[in-house]
């Protein structure tokens, strides 16, 4: 079996599942179609696995110009251009939520999910609410409340109707008291610990047995400010044998004391949601599977509610950073970032930085769609996405990072107008040029006297002497000669530039990455001082980039 053979099975594997080849996959598949391959399998082993590692090396952009170069078409498949699988249950009006929680900044995992929903409410027409889950009062600010409906809108996600959750408060009073008054939650004042530990051993708390007027006595108290912060809980009656933890009399409010709002007693997220999914009308549940849904059936059933369709998928990891609010929190403790924008975080603020458009998530839910089992994403997949949508809508300039001085003899001096995109009608730019340019230290360090380049859209020159400052070179054709090397370059009036690229922000193992932030230093044409601050574009042979703050030149690298 021949190298090429390879290369294009791992390929086509590569670019259908994220941009990584699974050598193991692609040599079964291969010995499926030809068995002959057995007869030498330890050596096609070998080459496939070495295969694998230089391809998995690459970015998905490098990947799809080699698919270009093996004549590798990617098929699309029809689920994909069908979006997401139709929903069960859709007899009458679609109702459904988008529940935050304003204790953090919104990140790409609610992104996805709130895209998800709102994929569904376009096609069944249905109804959308934004239900802000406020019930940790000790954890919400304003600025969370006013990112998330930031990113929503810039998602261009149109909900119905929005509320908080302790808008509804006495509502979610009535219905606890309607739980202790059918003798089906007591009031409970042991501490956390003897809690955790009746349920691990399964042994029932002796607050069970209280009467009913003693636990309304004691939960009025509480309502009424009487107890303080973490005395006393609401537990409901389940059953302490259950083989489901969560059923052994879980808390489904507890006693919080804050300036939030003028209330002691606040729900848990269990009770809460299922109180205010039958107040709002929800009638399909669309969320991350790490949220179980035991107790809220059995929640539903004691308050005689309607039962909604429940549909959940697993989280949506990417490999390399985090979603996690309270590991979020810990960075900025520790300094390590300066907050909920930093750059190489996952939050919206964050990719918004890094120049990805609200349509590239929108086009990744439809692709990928969702499932119950674990998979870590690589973002790369994302940006792939991207890309195709930036690529026509970003002007081309030239940027020479590292720069050294390249002096061509007796080059004429002229103005020459390049285009501001190769196939779309962006305008021109003209630049005049005398023969004095600046270019990438790396394009010409192993350059040696005699060789030969070209300078991208001007000539072909000749290395004819090397300095300590820079090189002189030579026109020798200004046509293009076929196979040799082309160099960027800008001219004596350029723009100093700052682009920060970005790395995972984590390690393998988990702990932060101090090299998670590189910047390069370079030079751009001069023409690049008229980028506004947001602006995308792309340096020719370099990348596209977003300009992340006018006033310091500072660009941030997207992706190739």
């Amino acid at each position: 079996m021949d190298e090429k053979m390879i290369k294009a099975a791992l390929l086509r594997n590569a670019i259908d599942h994220g941009g990584k080849a699974d050598p193991k996959v692609v040599l079964s598949k291969l010995i499926g179609s030809d068995k002959s391959i057995l007869n030498d399998i330890d050596a096609v082993k070998k080459r496939l696995f070495a295969a694998a590692k230089e391809l998995n090396s690459k970015n998905m952009y490098e990947l799809e110009q080699m698919c270009k170069d093996f004549g590798i078409k990617r098929e699309e498949k029809q689920a994909h251009k069908e979006g997401l699988k139709p929903l069960p249950d859709t007899g009458g009006k679609i109702v459904l939520r988008l529940p935050p929680e304003p204790s953090g900044y919104m990140h790409i995992g609610h992104a996805i999910s709130f895209t998800i929903n709102y994929l569904y409410k376009e096609k069944y027409n249905g109804f959308l609410w934004l239900r802000f889950e406020d019930t940790n009062p000790e954890l919400v600010k304003p600025e969370f409340v006013e990112d998330f409906k930031k990113g929503i809108e810039w998602l261009g996600i149109k909900y119905d109707r929005s509320k908080f959750i302790s808008d509804d408060m006495e509502k979610i009073y009535g219905y606890a008291e309607k739980l202790i008054s059918n003798g089906m939650a007591y009031i409970c004042t042991c501490d956390a610990d003897r809690i955790k530990n009746d349920r691990e051993k399964m042994k029932e708390c002796g607050h069970r047995e209280n009467t009913q007027d003693n636990n309304m006595a004691m939960w009025v108290r509480a309502k009424e400010g009487g107890m303080e912060t973490g005395s006393a809980v609401l537990r409901f009656k389940g059953n302490m044998k259950d083989k489901d933890a969560s059923l052994r009399d879980p808390n489904i409010m507890r006693i919080i004391k804050t300036d939030y709002k003028p209330y002691s007693v606040w729900p848990l997220y269990d009770f809460a949601s299922v109180v205010e999914d039958e107040m709002c009308g929800v009638t399909h549940i669309l969320r991350s599977n790490e949220f179980k849904s035991s107790l809220q059936a059995r929640l539903r059933s004691a308050l005689g509610f309607r039962v909604p369709t429940v549909m959940q998928y697993s989280r949506f990891n990417f490999k390399g950073t985090l979603t996690s609010k309270r590991k979020v929190r810990e960075l900025i403790r520790q300094g390590h970032i300066k907050g909920w924008d930093d750059v190489r975080l996952a939050t919206i603020s964050a990719i918004r930085r890094r120049g990805i458009q609200p349509e590239a998530i929108r086009e990744f839910v439809k692709e990928v769609g969702y499932s119950s089992s674990e998979h870590e994403y690589n973002l790369e997949m994302l940006f792939t996405f991207n890309r195709r949508i930036i690529d026509g809508k970003a002007k081309r300039f030239f940027f020479v990072p590292n720069p050294i001085r390249l002096e061509v003899k007796d080059a004429p001096h002229e103005s020459i107008r390049l285009p501001f995109h190769p196939s779309e009608k962006l305008g021109y730019r003209d630049v005049q040029i005398d023969g004095k340019f600046f270019v990438d230290k790396a394009d010409v360090a192993s350059m040696k006297t005699g060789d030969a380049f070209r300078l991208k859209e001007l000539y072909s020159v000749k290395l004819t002497a090397k300095h300590s400052d820079g090189i002189t070179c030579e026109i020798y054709s200004k046509e293009h000669v076929e196979g040799e090397k082309i160099i960027q370059w800008v001219t004596e009036k350029n723009v100093p530039l700052k682009v920060i690229k970005i790395g995972d922000l984590l390690k393998e193992n988990g702990e932060f990455n101090r090299d998670s932030m590189n910047e390069i230093h370079g030079i751009a044409e001069e023409g690049t001082n008229e980028i506004e601050e947001g602006q995308i574009v792309q340096f020719e042979r370099f990348g596209f980039c977003r300009m992340d703050d006018k006033s310091r030149s500072v660009l941030i690298f997207i992706s190739r």
